[in-house]
């Protein structure tokens, strides 16, 4: 999850393992929450709203 801080700059947080079905509105919703209790503080100041979100998948293939 990618937000914008006080500072005109983004924040990143990452959840690992998440749910695979999820979907745009569960993720929109969940940010918005943890932009209401404004329960981060970065060093940019505070949360202030939604940049972006996305799911990063890693593939590894054994050699040995």
């Amino acid at each position: 999850m990618i937000f914008q801080n006080q500072g005109g700059k983004t924040t990143k947080i990452s959840v690992d393992n998440a749910k695979e079905d999820l979907t745009k509105e569960q993720v929109e919703s969940a940010m918005q929450v943890i932009i209401d209790k404004n329960i981060f503080q970065t060093n940019s100041g505070e949360l202030t709203g939604i940049d972006s979100a996305r799911i990063v998948t890693t593939d590894i293939d054994e050699i040995i």
